[in-house]
Order: C-alpha cells, then sequence, then structure tokens
C-alpha cells in the first residue's frame, strides 16, 4: 500500500471517531504511517504523517496572555487559541501582545515567525472584529484570568505573509473560534448537559488586478454535546444505575471561493468576515436540520417508553379478556357469525 492509500485509510478511520479523541487517535495512526510502525520505504512514512497532521483538526484549546488586560473590566489577561497557525516549536503567539509564550513564560527565540508590520495592523484590526462577531454569535464568556468554568467563547485570527512577503500580493491567515459550555444541570437534577462548539476557518487572499480579491476558504466545524438524563421511574436519582448518557459529536468541512472587490486593505477583513458568517449560518442550519434532527428521529424510532408499553399491555389484555368472556357466556359478534356460517357451508 503506498502513502496515499495509508493516509486515505487513516483519514477515514479519523472522521469516525468522536472529536474530543481525535488527537489521540491521530497520535496513533501517525505511529502506523511511519517507518517503524507502518512499515513505509524511505521517506514515505515521514511524509504520510505530515500529510496527516495537515489534514486533521484537532479540537481547539486556549491560554492566557497575562501581558494584558481585558478591555472591558480592566481584569488581568486575555484569552487567545491555541492552533499550529501561531506555534513555533513549544510555544505559542498571542494575537494580543505579538510575542510567544510557552508554559506561561515568553519565548527567547528571536527568530520565530512574525507578521510584517502593514500585517500585523490589519491582524489587530481583525482581532478586534472577529471579537466583537464571537460576542454577537457566541455570547460574551469569560476570557480572563481568575474566570469560573461556564459558558466561554473565544476568539482569535492570525495571520501571515506569503513567499514575496508584500501584503499587495495577498496573505493568509486563520479565524477561530472555541466555544466551551459548561456542564448545565436542570432544576429538578434529572439532566445535566456539557459539550463545545469549535470554528476552523483557514482563507487564502490573492489580490487581482481591478481592485479585486479572490478569497478562498476552508471551514471545519467540530462539534460534541454530552448529556446525562435520569430515568422518570427512578425516585429523585435514588439510584445512580439508571442514569442515561448521549453522546452527540463530529464535523463538517465546507470549502468556498470567493472574488469581492476590495478598495483597500482594511476592506480584507469585511470581506472575510462577511464570507466566514455566511459559511457559519449554513453550516449551523445543516448541522441543525439533517444531522441533529435525524438522529432524533431514528432514537425516538427505536425508544421503547415503558409507561407506553405498559399501557398496550393492559390495553391487550382488556381486550383478550373481553373476547374470552362473550365466548364463555355463549354470545357471539357478527364476526363470530359469519366464521360459523362459513365453516358450517364448508362441511356441508
Amino acid at each position: 500500500m503506498d502513502a496515499a492509500s495509508k493516509v486515505d485509510a487513516a483519514l477515514n478511520i479519523l472522521q469516525r471517531t468522536p472529536p474530543e479523541d481525535t488527537e489521540e487517535n491521530m497520535n496513533a495512526c501517525a505511529i502506523l504511517l511511519s517507518n517503524n510502525g507502518g512499515g513505509g520505504d524511505g521517506d514515505g512514512g515521514e511524509s504520510a504523517v505530515e500529510e496527516l497532521y495537515q489534514r486533521i483538526d484537532c479540537p481547539l484549546k486556549d491560554a492566557i496572555d497575562k501581558s494584558v488586560t481585558a478591555p472591558n473590566n480592566g481584569s488581568i489577561g486575555r484569552s487567545y487559541i491555541l492552533s499550529d497557525h501561531n506555534r513555533d516549536g513549544d510555544c505559542y503567539r498571542s494575537p494580543w501582545s505579538n510575542e510567544y509564550y510557552g508554559e506561561g513564560e515568553a519565548s527567547a527565540s528571536s527568530s520565530a515567525f512574525k507578521p510584517s508590520r502593514q500585517l500585523r495592523q490589519l491582524e489587530e484590526m481583525a482581532n478586534e472584529v472577529f471579537d466583537s462577531y464571537r460576542k454577537l454569535y457566541y455570547g460574551n464568556g469569560s476570557s480572563s484570568i481568575g474566570s469560573s468554568d461556564g459558558d466561554i467563547s473565544v476568539s482569535s485570527v492570525y495571520l501571515w505573509n506569503k513567499e514575496g512577503g508584500s501584503l499587495k500580493e495577498g496573505f493568509a491567515g486563520c479565524f477561530l473560534i472555541k466555544k466551551t459550555l459548561g456542564e448545565i444541570t436542570s432544576d429538578d437534577g434529572t439532566r445535566s448537559q456539557s459539550g463545545y462548539w469549535n470554528s476552523i476557518h483557514v482563507v487564502d487572499v490573492n489580490c487581482l488586478s481591478g481592485g479585486k480579491a479572490k478569497y478562498e476558504l476552508s471551514t471545519t466545524v467540530l462539534l460534541s454535546l454530552d448529556i446525562d438524563c435520569h430515568d422518570d421511574n427512578d425516585n429523585k436519582r435514588q439510584s445512580k444505575g439508571n442514569k442515561l448518557n448521549s453522546k452527540l459529536g463530529g464535523s463538517l468541512t465546507k470549502q468556498i471561493e470567493k472574488i469581492q472587490p476590495c478598495p483597500n486593505e482594511s476592506s480584507h477583513i469585511a470581506n472575510i468576515g462577511k464570507i466566514i458568517e455566511e459559511v457559519e449560518i449554513e453550516l449551523r442550519s445543516n448541522m441543525d436540520a439533517l444531522y441533529i434532527q435525524k438522529t432524533r428521529e431514528v432514537l425516538n424510532s427505536i425508544r421503547c417508553d415503558s409507561n407506553k408499553h405498559n399501557h398496550r399491555m393492559q390495553m391487550k389484555e382488556g381486550l383478550m379478556a373481553a373476547m374470552k368472556g362473550h365466548g364463555q357466556n355463549g354470545r357471539s359478534t357478527g364476526i363470530q357469525s359469519e366464521m360459523s356460517a362459513m365453516l358450517a357451508a364448508r362441511k356441508k
């Protein structure tokens, strides 16, 4: 089996595993693809592993940049998202301070990648705009030191120059959103839920003649829901054995290309933001109408309600008893009379 076939097989496996286990399963697949684990030949194993890491999106993680303060309440620290797009070794660049941090300390590497001054200004603008977008669609979750675990949302934008280095030739970037739903318990204590939503948008911008630009966007949405319920027959959760757990998780990917007017550099942010908003609305609608509703329909079709089942059994027993009583009392229905007449006719 060649390297491409191995990568396709690994991708098929990872697409059928829960999103929260993607990183662990991806590392296991990487071992199989490597020369030692997968029996590759030459550099085929290493190239296959590299391609696998590039094509798989893992659940997003976040950290806190302690060198800045939150703009709203002045609290110390602002959260930012960790990804391969702002990583240099074991350190990650913060979009707020433009510095690299690892294990809470600034990176001492002077050769770490940073965008050009002109692109950095565009990145700062994009982060402020995208942070407002996050608040409107995902809520203004806590994102500072000392915030409690709960309903939290974080956004980050990272831009980088292309080989030419000039902003006129275009640039690339990623727009990330991480929404975490902390564990919420119903008032009666019979239901609790938790989960997360990750949006990963990678965009490639190419400036064209005539004041236009071409935007190539690749979007991946990761969703995970964990719901714990307790049987209605369980008296105030006296027995933990009646606890029911449902998990729903998966990912959707969409790619789109658009050519938009771009009279100035700041127009890139408006154009990209509009495309991201349209794609997210479409994916959110598809996920709700096609996947979640279909899952609910399938589960309801195989679900057995004990109360309804007992009611049907009682009705069945009542009908059987009524039919038996009619026979014992010597009374017959119209159907029974017709059957008796048919039997008598056949005997003649």
